[in-house]
């Protein structure tokens, strides 16, 4: 089942819940239990390729001459 993001109509209180796709009808705001909500847009996150692609590299201070003779583009 996926999670999906709301935002109560009434409240203005935004909650996320597990639905069904045949559910979708009976969402109620867990605040005020109306059932006048928006489902809103979520992002994601995806992952590919291998550990070295999720964290970002250090920053290299840059010298007058490019990026430094230790970058291993010279």
């Amino acid at each position: 089942m996926p999670i999906f993001e709301y935002r109560c109509k009434n409240c203005d209180h935004p909650f996320e819940i597990l639905v069904r796709s045949s559910a979708q009808a009976d969402v109620a705001c867990p605040a005020c239990r109306s059932e006048e909500v928006t489902r809103l847009l979520s992002t994601f996150a995806s992952r590919s390729g291998g550990p070295s692609q999720m964290s970002s590299p250090s920053p290299r201070p840059v010298t007058s001459g490019g990026c430094g003779p230790s970058c291993g583009c010279h």
